[in-house]
């Protein structure tokens, strides 16, 4: 049995199709939407790749990097810091497009249970990524005319970032009128209460730099304890900056327990996370550690309806993994 017709065995009785490549390699392996639609047409196939496949770089592959540089992420980091072009630190595509993913895929089983009937769903990197950017600093870009160069100026200032303390570094974000007030009567700086760089919303907008310029200033008078407990007092807002090991001892993390340490058979003692998500009916707990490279695939085919003759033969031709025992 060929592979794709072993592929298109298991649709028939799936859900939700899920790919993370290019839509031409789909063709190829003859797992267009168009073939599998006739076999399930309730499958709801999601396809995650680089380019809408309506424009010219519709065959063009693309990474987490290649996405950044192309939606402006390192020229807002280049304008913000020291001028160099940088990726955040982070696989931030990746993680917001299968988040985008997601939410799609369940809109369109919402559809399915109403209807009856299955889709095609693409959700391309890049214009998923243009969207979310471009979504805080479109500005005045959204005219036509433009009415200015685009950017939200506060995310845009040098001086958005942790405050440096006597002792450390700490994170605040006073916003609103009444955490301003509460900022104003916690520090007596009743000179700032006056002034109309900071006395309303609009002042502020248009003097952002001078006002983070002027809170970095007053939060190196005091130490990060003392601000911490000075601010919580105040509802003003405000956290640590962690950095990647003092994260893992937050005390709100350990006592929410959303680092749990579990015993691996092969790997010992391992650290993990929580689903973030709380569910009053259907809460998401482990029931099993991760799979081992093709640990599951048994159990799964024979679920779908393989022989064991079936599914040995699949792992002779190379088609499927299956992980030794013991």
């Amino acid at each position: 049995m060929p592979a794709a017709t072993r592929c298109c065995a298991l649709v028939a009785s799936s859900d939700v199709l899920v790919y993370n490549v290019r839509p031409q390699a789909m063709e190829r392996l003859r797992l267009g939407y168009d073939v599998v639609a006739n076999i399930n047409p309730r499958l709801i196939y999601a396809g995650v790749f680089g380019f809408g496949q309506d424009g010219p770089y519709a065959a063009k592959p693309a990474y987490d990097d290649l996405i950044q540089g192309a939606t402006a992420l390192p020229a807002l980091m280049a304008q913000t810091g020291d001028g160099v072009p940088r990726y955040v630190p982070n696989a931030l595509v990746d993680r917001i497009v299968g988040l985008t993913a997601v939410g799609a895929i369940l809109a369109s089983l919402v559809h399915r249970d109403r209807t009856g009937r299955g889709q095609r769903v693409d959700i391309p990197m890049f214009e998923t990524m243009a969207g979310f950017v471009m979504g805080d600093h479109m500005g005045g870009l959204t005219y036509e005319p433009p009415l200015d160069k685009g950017g939200y100026a506060r995310h845009l200032s040098r001086d958005r970032r942790p405050y440096k303390t006597s002792d450390g570094f700490i994170c605040v974000i006073v916003y609103n009128d009444k955490q301003w007030e509460n900022f104003f009567k916690a520090t007596g700086r009743d000179d700032l209460r006056s002034d109309p760089k900071f006395a309303t919303f609009a002042g502020r907008a248009v003097n952002i730099d001078t006002v983070y310029a002027e809170l970095a200033r007053i939060f190196e008078a005091r130490s990060t304890a003392e601000w911490t407990d000075l601010l919580t007092r105040a509802d003003v807002p405000v956290m640590p900056m962690h950095d990647l090991e003092s994260i893992l001892q937050d005390p709100h993390l350990v006592e929410t327990g959303f680092f749990p340490v579990v015993t691996h058979p092969s790997e010992g003692a391992i650290r993990s996370m929580k689903v973030s998500a709380g569910f009053s009916e259907t809460m998401a707990e482990p029931v099993r550690l991760a799979p081992k490279l093709g640990e599951q695939s048994e159990e799964v085919l024979r679920e779908a309806g393989f022989s064991a003759d079936e599914i040995a033969a699949m792992a002779r031709d190379g088609v499927t993994k299956i992980a030794a025992r013991g």
